[in-house]
């Protein structure tokens, strides 16, 4: 051979060096690129905006709660499960209350996420580049900020179920161990959310039984090892759960906490059956039931919602069908989009995937078989996330959790389309593998466009317009909008003002993060209320509560909780707010806050505030 031959950069580069630095140096560096990107760009708004009605302000009142030696169910409500809050509560042991701190603790989760979508896609795509456009999609947009653990949860499951069951090894042992991974990944998806938990039981389960099949000549050898891969991980995923279950003994929650998995499916049937129910025709016997609207004379006057509208429906509602086409703004419409196309995305994947794996099976093609099996766990793992967005919070915040795992199936969706397409020597095929995968990209692209420029979704639009500072309590040291710091501070100092280091203040329906800010307790056993628990029962539990607690401060947001104006709290709950502005002091409205004080607090002649007022 010609030295002139060995030495062409078209020969001896491509061929040798090119191979050797695409798995190795770009292999190595993508990921820390990932890593520091992730880092760099969090950096650039983990102090951008504070969200009173956000899920931080939940995180960081229920983990003090835990600090203080309050038990997990029985005295305080978890609504997730434990270790929802207990690694904030030892954060917080380490660090003091800091909401900066705990913003950075969910920044790194979704780090950790973004890395596994990288490894998750490369371990089938075995592409270094191609791999990291779901992974810094999915750091770009992390998900709702302060439930980070959603996303992750659907991409860690997905990571450990494809290499313990789905990815061919030589080594059983090697199989085994992922198995064992995988095991003590559903007891820690238990730990955060059991439903989420019991949806990846459901995957982890149909795994093992299917790893027998397909490799020819080896079918007792394989079900030996997918048994013992199943027995072991769910013992791993009960050993996992041992220390919880310890402390639950020792202090005394053991039963509640036992309750929870026993009554998960009896509570999830009463909720969608609740929301099979005529809603609107539920929700005009509350409006009318309650009497006519009475507010006290220092607030604005309640807006009586239309009957005919949707908006009257009370509960969050989902996107039309025919948003996807006529939705007034683009926002609808890619919203709209976003809700139904992977629907009707996973409708395929999982008939004509399900098809081919028959096939493989039957043909006893393994390698087939996984390249069928493997997108298919991944697109089960993200459709774990589907039930509670589309279902019980159709809104952006709970899109954006599920399209994290969903963006590495449609990721793979269209790398094995495109392959396929290629290999393909049928024209309407290959035109259908492409249509599909057009389809896959178009679907990742509009949801991309529809949650970057949203703070909801986590992204860096928090960081727009804000550029004034503001500072509380409990490390809260952040920046804020224009029209935010004309009213924050002074809703701030209403509160530190009235109530005294100790002393209750209850914020109607959901303002946890004032509580963490002023670092005041609530009485509220559930920091969440909405107009979906009804006024007759709220309006008695509410009198006990106060009876028992008698808080300094009451702080009613009169926001639209679920976008409807049924859900102000002034509509759905007429006779409460009429009841504290009788029983309580009015002394100011604060954007969309009103505060009222206990008469014993020496108000005085006080003129109330008015300050950035809003309907």
């Amino acid at each position: 051979m010609s030295p002139l031959v060995i030495l062409s950069p078209t020969s001896s580069i491509r061929k040798i060096f090119c191979p050797l630095l695409e798995r190795t140096r770009a292999g190595f560096v993508v990921p820390w690129l990932l890593a520091g990107f992730a880092v760099f760009y969090y950096s650039l708004y983990v102090s951008a905006g504070l969200n009173l009605g956000g899920e931080g302000g939940t995180a960081g009142v229920v983990a003090m709660r835990l600090m203080a030696g309050q038990r997990p169910i029985v005295d305080t409500f978890l609504g997730y499960n434990v270790m929802w809050f207990l690694p904030v509560a030892g954060l917080f042991e380490l660090a003091g209350p800091d909401y900066l701190v705990l913003r950075w603790y969910f920044f790194a989760i979704c780090t950790a996420t973004g890395l596994m979508t990288y490894f998750l896609v490369h371990g089938y795509t075995r592409s270094t580049w191609f791999s990291a456009i779901p992974a810094l999609m999915a750091i770009l947009v992390p998900g709702m900020i302060f439930r980070n653990y959603m996303p992750f949860l659907g991409v860690l499951n997905a990571f450990l179920m494809t290499r313990a069951f789905v990815a061919r090894r030589e080594s059983s042992w090697k199989t085994f161990a992922w198995a064992l991974a995988a095991g003590a990944g559903l007891g820690l998806t238990f730990l955060f959310r059991i439903d989420l938990g019991i949806f990846c039981t459901l995957i982890f389960s149909g795994l093992a039984i299917l790893y027998p099949f397909g490799e020819r000549g080896r079918f007792l050898r394989r079900g030996g090892l997918a048994l013992a891969c199943a027995a072991g991980g769910f013992l791993l995923a009960w050993a996992v759960h041992l220390p919880v279950w310890n402390d639950a003994k020792a202090r005394g929650y053991d039963r509640a906490f036992l309750e929870q998995y026993t009554g998960w499916l009896g509570m999830i049937r009463s909720e969608f059956l609740h929301q099979m129910e005529d809603l609107a025709a539920k929700n005009t016997r509350a409006v009318t039931a309650n009497a006519p609207l009475t507010a006290p004379a220092v607030s604005p006057t309640a807006q009586k919602p239309n009957a005919d509208s949707w908006e009257d429906r009370g509960a969050l509602a989902r996107p039309g069908f025919g948003d996807m086409i006529y939705g007034a703004k683009w926002s609808a419409k890619s919203f709209a989009i976003s809700a139904y196309l992977p629907i009707f995305i996973s409708a395929i994947a999982i008939i004509a995937g399900g098809l081919g794996l028959l096939a493989a099976l039957v043909r006893q093609d393994a390698e087939a078989k996984e390249r069928l099996l493997y997108p298919l766990t991944v697109l089960g793992c993200s459709l774990a996330l589907f039930p509670q967005f589309f279902f019980f919070r159709p809104d952006t915040p709970h899109l954006s959790e599920m399209m994290v795992p969903f963006l590495s199936a449609l990721a793979l969706f269209i790398w094995v389309s495109v392959r396929w397409a290629r290999e393909s020597k049928t024209m309407a095929l290959r035109a259908a593998l492409f249509a599909f995968a057009t389809v896959c990209a178009t679907t990742g692209g509009v949801y991309f466009s529809h949650a970057y420029p949203k703070e909801s979704a986590g992204s860096i639009a928090a960081r727009k317009k804000v550029s004034h500072e503001f500072r509380a309590l409990n490390g809260v040291n952040v920046k804020v909008r224009d029209r935010e710091a004309i009213w924050l501070p002074g809703l701030r100092d209403a509160v530190l003002r009235h109530a005294l280091p100790g002393e209750y203040v209850l914020c109607l329906p959901y303002s946890p993060t004032i509580n963490f800010m002023t670092d005041r307790p609530s009485p509220l056993y559930n920091l969440y209320v909405d107009n979906t628990v009804g006024e007759r029962n709220f309006r008695s539990d509410f009198l006990d509560l106060v009876a028992k607690s008698t808080p300094a401060v009451i702080v009613v947001n009169q926001r639209r909780i679920n976008g409807n104006e049924i859900s102000r709290f002034q509509n759905w709950a007429p006779v409460t707010y009429d009841w504290i502005g009788k029983n309580y002091i009015f002394v100011g409205r604060y954007f969309e806050n009103e505060v009222f004080v206990r008469p014993d607090k020496g108000v005085g002649g006080t003129a109330p505030e008015y300050i950035g007022v809003s309907n």
